[in-house]
């Protein structure tokens, strides 16, 4: 799986060129697990802190990968972003599954139940998701669902989501209302974790379109609070400017039947 650099390069750091092979380097650092921590969290804060940096280090030795990968104070600041282009070394999924590109742009893989190996996704990746870094528990979460595997991919958004992660609130919310996980169908789970997602600022557009439409049929219908069309035209409103044409015509045949 290859990554998607999320930031440029530090300010103040400079390009080093040298002739040590990988493996001299190796062993020119060999003292590094004995370095105090915070002075090689010091050292990786001044790196770019994206997951190609965090895996290429990583890649470089032993010593290099145990140090990278004991960092939880790093590996929580690594920025992880799925590459559309290629989620996966040598392998173009956009030609044998058509509409990956835009599946992964969108965070919907779940048609996509291609089956993967967990040994495919860098240790890097899983070390920052067990440090609590929230890109990388949006991005496992992503790649399980590819893998079909529903009972990971739920475990890992419900984590982002307590994390304050909007797509992982949003696919908890819409989880509940659809019973698409084990947990099944569960309107007054949905409405809250929906509730948060409407109110995080970092929650995109189209899921914003979908989650206030969803809102709005669960106050219509009384599914895990009372019914209440007042409310639920409110939400369908907030639906309908978001882009949501289910949304607007919801609202049409409210307002042409006299519910509201």
């Amino acid at each position: 799986m290859t990554v998607q650099a999320a930031e440029g390069p530090a300010e103040g750091v400079e390009t080093l060129t040298t002739e040590l092979t990988a493996d001299a380097a190796c062993e020119a650092t060999t003292t590094i697990d004995i370095l105090p921590a915070e002075i090689l969290y010091k050292v990786l804060s001044l790196l770019p802190t994206n997951a190609a940096t965090a895996n290429s280090l990583a890649s470089v030795c032993t010593t290099w990968r145990q140090a990278i990968l004991s960092d939880a104070l790093y590996l929580h600041e690594v920025r992880f972003k799925l590459n559309v282009n290629q989620p996966f070394r040598g392998l173009d999924l956009e030609q044998l599954i058509p509409g990956w590109k835009h599946a992964v742009e969108n965070f919907n893989l779940s048609p996509f139940h291609k089956r993967f190996n967990d040994r495919d996704f860098p240790k890097v990746l899983s070390a920052a998701a067990a440090a609590a870094n929230v890109t990388a528990l949006e991005t496992l979460a992503a790649l399980k669902e590819v893998q079909g595997d529903g009972t990971g991919s739920y475990k890992h958004w419900k984590k982002a989501a307590v994390l304050g992660s909007a797509r992982g609130q949003f696919k908890i919310g819409e989880s509940f209302y659809k019973g698409s996980g084990t947990q099944g169908v569960d309107g007054e789970e949905a409405l809250f974790w929906l509730t948060r997602a409407v109110k995080n600022p970092a929650l995109p557009p189209e899921l914003l379109a979908t989650a206030a439409g969803i809102m709005g049929f669960l106050h219509l219908d009384g599914e895990g609070t009372q019914a209440n069309n007042v409310t639920a035209v409110k939400w369908f409103k907030v639906a309908a400017e978001a882009g949501n044409l289910e949304a607007t015509k919801t609202l049409g045949w409210l307002y042409n039947t006299g519910q509201y």
